[in-house]
Parts: structure tokens; C-alpha cells; sequence
């Protein structure tokens, strides 16, 4: 099913907390983190777009490859790299450790989506930039970030048109939030 939208997976990190490992290739249930997202994305959108400083990796998978035009600089830079790169106004972008993302909840996020320039899922007053929509709108406005050294994503949201969707509201399609979980060490790994 086209839908005039874009994916957009964030797999630039340092990895620290995973003392180096790749978390884009941790396995889940015998497969990479980053295959479970392509295999969701494929049918919620036109692309998918790998936002990577280490494309090789990726040479295996259906996707169009990205880099990071200054490396070092965080998930912000990686959004603005992945919507420079896109064909599509919108796109769905997500952290390549998010295992358990859930395709109602992108659908449904996808169909919200017209009149705004970001949408994230807002928990109890906490944000999740990694997990949402952006438009190309927001690429100038990045960039000025970029240029002011303001590398936190959420500095953004107040600049543009943004819409947070609140717990309530995600839990009809995703009862546990289990899409907002990423893994970032060995022990959430195991979990």
C-alpha cells in the first residue's frame, strides 16, 4: 500500500552503552533489531532509508543508504541527513534499537499526520523524538540547530507545527508502549 511516506531508521550511534555492539544487529528472536523494522515498514511505506555511517552493513537489505554529513553529532543529524535523502514530504523515523514498534501504531500516526511538521508520543510528560514523523519542513529549521550547535531534537518541536500524542492515546494500539522500548545495554538485551 504506497502511502506518499517514507521510513527513516537512525543507525549512526557510538553503541556505547552496548560497549560497541552494533544495536542495530542485536538479535531478537533470531534476527537483527534492523530486519523486524524493515519487515514493518516495508508495507507502511514507499522507502526505507538507513541513516548509517557504516553502509556495508546494510548491503543485504532493500533500503536506500544515508550518512551522517557530519559524524558525532547525534540523532538530530541523522534525522536532517534522512529527510535531505527522502523522496517522500513525510517519514516515519525510528531508532534502529527499537525492536517492537507497532505497525497499528505507524499506521495510525502516518493517518494523523497532515497539518503537522513532527509528531511524537508524549508519556506522562516525556517526549520520544525517535519514534514519530517529521516533514521536510523541518530541514531548515535543523539546520539552523545544526549551525547554533543545538544538537537535542527535542529544541526543534517548539519551532515547527508539532503534535504529541499522549499515553492514552497510543495504548489503543499499543497496550504495553512496548514500541517506545529500545535497547540500549547487554541487560535489556536479555529482558
Amino acid at each position: 500500500m504506497p502511502s506518499g511516506i517514507n521510513a527513516i531508521i537512525l543507525a549512526g550511534g557510538k553503541n556505547s552503552r552496548m560497549e560497541g555492539r552494533d544495536k542495530a544487529f542485536l538479535e531478537i528472536e533470531g534476527k537483527p533489531i534492523v530486519e523486524h523494522l524493515i519487515n514493518k515498514f516495508k508495507t507502511l511505506v514507499d522507502e526505507i532509508i538507513v541513516v548509517t555511517n557504516n553502509p556495508e552493513k546494510y548491503s543485504a537489505y532493500p533500503v536506500k543508504l544515508a550518512s551522517d554529513e557530519k559524524p558525532g553529532l547525534g540523532p538530530l543529524m541523522g534525522i536532517y541527513c534522512g529527510l535531505k535523502a527522502s523522496s517522500a514530504g513525510y517519514n516515519f523515523v525510528a531508532a534502529c534499537d527499537m525492536p517492537f514498534v507497532n505497525p497499528g501504531l505507524v499506521r495510525y500516526m502516518i493517518e494523523q499526520k497532515d497539518n503537522y511538521d513532527v509528531m511524537v508520543a508524549d508519556v506522562e510528560g516525556k517526549l520520544h523524538p525517535l519514534l514519530g514523523i517529521y516533514s521536510k519542513n523541518c530541514i531548515p529549521v535543523i539546520e539552523e540547530l545544526l549551525k547554533q550547535n543545538i544538537l537535542n531534537v527535542r529544541s526543534l518541536f517548539p519551532k515547527v507545527k508539532s503534535r504529541f500524542i499522549k499515553k492514552e492515546e497510543l495504548e489503543k494500539f499499543d497496550p504495553e508502549l512496548l514500541s517506545l522500548v529500545n535497547i540500549n545495554t547487554r541487560e535489556e538485551l536479555r529482558m
